[in-house]
């Protein structure tokens, strides 16, 4: 039999406490966009920290060691270039990575982590804890901030609406409403798939006022409708297939209920809900889903990742039927239900 190197337990957990660094210095590689300027090919460190305006020799060390995990890679006359990994960190990348990359850099990702021990402690969000305001109230007083966090978002939101529509079948809707759909891009791709589908776009009023303006310039603007409001009080009527992608973790499952219930209430028995959430498998399957919920719990108050299982209760609880679950390539799941 042929020698296998195992890695011995003290180094795996070693690299594995040590990941922050790794993502600093992909935060770094990121925000100075080495990946964009190494698109026309490898370049010496010199040239990087000029065009950059950083410190040649602390930039080498930099890529020195995300090379050493396969992130960029120094050639013998001592110049960079992409790999496959690097090439995630491009802006124009499909499925680019990199706003999420300068996202986790960011402080507000960083120092709520700093409080993680809190969290564990009482169950409360470490951001709220670290920053004295929620999440979602720090942005509007800090734009860079909530740049990054949109810029990250809507990067990770094309790649998982790519998947969900090879995924599902959307055929057999005619109205689809989007429930706190945003910027409206998972809702535009059905459209433009689909064109026999009419859309509602549901969400705060000043969310709404930003898509408005952006699906007037895409030519689909008859075949929508865009309609504000709060689904914690109602949604919509009329639709015969109800979407929510990513809304139902943001919250506890009270809250969850709460827009579920009132999805079962504006639909008819034959309607459709489809929740486009990250799912949590059982037991110790490997799932950076798993990772993504202690995110959520530093982040967001009562915000959660869910099981099956867990997922099926609070639909049951709003009147539903958990059908299906359908499984994307990009990490979320969809699950569909039915009104009981």
């Amino acid at each position: 039999m042929a020698n296998v190197h195992v890695e011995a337990p003290s180094l795996a957990l070693l690299h594995m406490v040590t990941g922050c660094w790794i993502s600093q210095a992909l935060y770094v590689a990121a925000k100075l966009g080495i990946a964009d300027l190494l698109q026309e090919g490898p370049q010496s460190c010199t040239w990087l920290a000029e065009a950059t305006q950083t410190h040649a020799g602390a930039l080498y060390r930099v890529l020195r060691a995300l090379g050493s995990v396969c992130v960029f890679a120094e050639d013998e006359a001592g110049h960079f270039r992409l790999t496959p990994l690097a090439d995630l960190l491009r802006t124009d990348a499909p499925g680019s990575l990199r706003a999420f990359a300068i996202m986790l850099g960011a402080p507000e990702h960083w120092r709520a982590w700093e409080g993680v021990l809190h969290s564990v402690r009482t169950g409360q969000p470490a951001f709220d804890h670290v920053f004295g305001i929620p999440l979602f109230e720090y942005f509007p007083t800090h734009p860079e901030a909530a740049q990054i966090f949109d810029d990250a978002m809507t990067s990770r939101s094309s790649q998982e609406n790519t998947a969900i529509i090879a995924a599902y079948d959307f055929t057999a809707a005619h109205t689809v409403v989007d429930v706190g759909g945003g910027q409206g891009t998972l809702l535009a791709s059905i459209l433009e798939l689909h064109p026999h589908v009419r859309g509602v776009l549901f969400d705060l009023s000043h969310v709404i006022a930003s898509a408005r303006t952006r699906i007037e310039g895409t030519g689909q603007a008859a075949r929508w409708e865009c309609v504000d409001g709060d689904f914690f009080t109602a949604v919509p009527a009329g639709g015969d297939c109800y979407l929510l992608k990513k809304v139902i973790h943001d919250w506890d499952d009270e809250r969850a209920q709460r827009i579920l219930t009132n999805c079962r209430t504006a639909m008819s028995d034959t309607g459709r809900l489809l929740l486009i959430e990250p799912l949590i498998p059982p037991g110790n399957e490997a799932s950076f889903n798993k990772l993504l919920d202690l995110l959520m719990l530093v982040w967001n108050a009562g915000g959660r990742e869910r099981t099956e299982r867990e997922h099926q209760e609070i639909l049951a609880a709003a009147g539903f039927h958990l059908s299906r679950v359908i499984p994307t390539r990009a990490g979320v799941s969809i699950i569909e239900a039915v009104p009981v």
